[in-house]
């Protein structure tokens, strides 16, 4: 089985910047960062699917159609469950394209006979899990990003999601051009 979701993704030298800003909060939170390569902002997220499926879920997103996104992300928040510190983007710097993507996403794909877990879009990017949460409650959140970070995306991905020794590893399997 191949888990799978769709998500859209900074540039690699964004995410190494992200990084950057937040290496001594995480230092300090002594979480377990998330490598750069793996930062994105999730969709819709599918789910496990067997291997055999995935051509019929290519084949429900090629026929999505949709507008270059922005997002700025330029808050850091800690949610206590799932212990995840997060880079957000509050509703009014995400453009209305990434959620219109989103909620055609979940559409297609429950129209193609797949059950992907139906949220609304909340533009984030995971930037460290298993944060302690004691450590955690003693520091303010949110708490607002020094730099800001503005993603414009001109595709969307489908990305798999493999367990490695030290975490999740992801990968793009296939990706969508989206409309200037």
């Amino acid at each position: 089985m191949l888990r799978l979701f769709f998500a859209l993704q900074p540039a690699h030298e964004q995410n190494v910047a992200l990084a950057g800003q937040v290496e001594s909060l995480l230092a300090l939170l002594e979480a377990q960062r998330v490598p750069p390569e793996n930062f994105h902002a999730t969709l819709c997220f599918i789910g496990a699917v067997a291997e055999e499926r995935l051509p019929q879920l290519i084949s429900a997103a090629g026929r999505i159609r949709g507008r270059q996104a922005t997002l700025r992300f330029d808050a850091l928040e800690y949610w206590r469950i799932p212990r995840i510190i997060c880079a957000t983007a509050g509703e009014d710097r995400v453009s209305t394209p990434a959620c219109e993507l989103a909620v055609r996403l979940a559409a297609a794909t429950v129209e193609a006979g797949f059950t992907p877990d139906i949220k609304p879009f909340r533009a984030h990017v995971t930037l460290a899990r298993k944060v302690h949460s004691a450590t955690a409650a003693k520091c303010e959140w949110p708490r607002a990003l020094l730099q800001p970070l503005r993603v414009v995306c001109d595709r969307f991905l489908l990305m798999r999601s493999d367990r490695g020794d030290s975490g999740s590893i992801y990968s793009v399997v296939h990706s969508w051009p989206l409309d200037a």
